[in-house]
């Protein structure tokens, strides 16, 4: 890998890349990689930031001056303050009220680390310090809810994503284990999580990450074990979701294993992607009054497209192949283009910035 980028090449900020680590998931990864942008679209590596086991998810406070990490398949997440230089500073490793991390998200107040235990779940708070560091869990919510039919993947509640609807003060938590979303309240001043509705959604379908129209009155949420898209009417009050349509994520001659994986929408609400691991493609979709009609599939030019993102210019799509070690950018209809290769990418985030470094 590169350690910098070409004199004189404008900057647009830094990229940082989650990963597997561990022997049990096969991987290959080394800790959280750091690159720089180019206003060429291009990545150069600058920084290997080595953490504790599975750094698997990532995400920002709204300042962009830390980055918070969850470790898949452990009990802990991880605080890092962003130098000047796009470095990281260790700020310290915390327990996470559950097991399996698969999600984090800052609390819009910026008080509160959300986190979404895969394996026991339960939601959990942490408080926010004025440094950046966290304090010990505050609360945890355990989740309700049957069983899916699946056997191995629907052994209880799994929630595998947070996000907060556009309008309302709640937070959408799609359950790969129980076929439901879940509606949850926190409190920014307790961190208190405060269960509110639940919406059943197909059986064995597996919910695992949603977004939302710009007015939050429409969701697409992948249907991560039955491949298939869900659109659904939202009720901002209650936080409740009806289903009017799904999709597959596949095309009908297609026969082999495939999981849905990420979801993303354009910035003009025009078309939604999803990644579909196993047939290593992303799905593209047209939309018009909230229902979806194919657009095509795109191969990801690697194995098993994890997470999908737009790039920052909103042009285009970046995509996670697990499997094969890459970071792609995809231009609909044109091959895709590697960004960087590296091991067993799961998640990138971008931070915009110049750097400016230390002495």
């Amino acid at each position: 890998m590169k350690n910098q980028h070409p004199e004189g090449d404008p900057h647009l900020g830094f990229v940082y890349t989650g990963c597997r680590t561990t022997l049990a998931r096969q991987a290959r990864g080394q800790g959280i990689e750091v690159f720089d942008l180019l206003a060429d679209g291009s990545l150069h590596h600058r920084h290997r930031h080595p953490t504790a086991p599975n750094p698997s998810f990532l995400c920002l406070d709204a300042a962009a001056k830390h980055l918070y990490c969850a470790h898949g398949d452990g009990d802990a997440v991880s605080a890092f303050r962003i130098q000047d230089n796009g470095a990281l500073l260790n700020l310290g490793t915390y327990a996470c009220g559950g097991n399996n991390p698969v999600h984090i998200l800052a609390s819009r107040g910026g008080r509160w680390l959300l986190v979404a235990n895969f394996a026991s779940g339960n939601l959990a708070s942490l408080p926010i310090k004025a440094d950046g560091s966290l304090d010990a869990v505050a609360h945890t919510l355990p989740l309700p809810g049957m069983p899916g039919p699946h056997r191995s993947q629907q052994t209880g509640a799994h929630p595998h994503q947070l996000v907060y609807h556009p309008t309302g003060d709640w937070l959408a938590v799609p359950d790969k284990g129980t076929d439901r979303v879940h509606a949850v309240h926190l409190d920014e001043a307790s961190g208190q999580l405060t269960w509110m509705h639940g919406s059943s959604i197909a059986a064995g379908s597996g919910p695992r990450h949603l977004v939302y129209s710009g007015d939050g009155r429409i969701a697409w949420i992948a249907l991560e074990l039955s491949s298939q898209v869900l659109a659904a009417r939202v009720c901002a009050q209650r936080g409740a979701f009806t289903p009017f349509e799904r999709s597959s994520t596949l095309p009908s001659h297609y026969t082999g294993e495939n999981t849905a994986s990420g979801i993303a929408l354009s910035s003009d609400e025009s078309r939604l992607y999803v990644s579909n691991r196993g047939h290593d493609s992303i799905a593209c979709f047209v939309i018009r009054d909230g229902r979806l009609s194919p657009g095509g599939w795109q191969e990801t030019g690697g194995r098993t497209p994890r997470f999908i993102t737009l790039a920052p210019d909103r042009r285009a799509l970046w995509v996670a192949n697990e499997g094969t070690d890459t970071i792609v950018r995809l231009h609909v209809a044109q091959p895709p283009t590697v960004l960087a290769s590296t091991g067993s990418p799961v998640c990138i985030v971008f931070k915009p910035g110049v750097p400016h470094e230390s002495h």
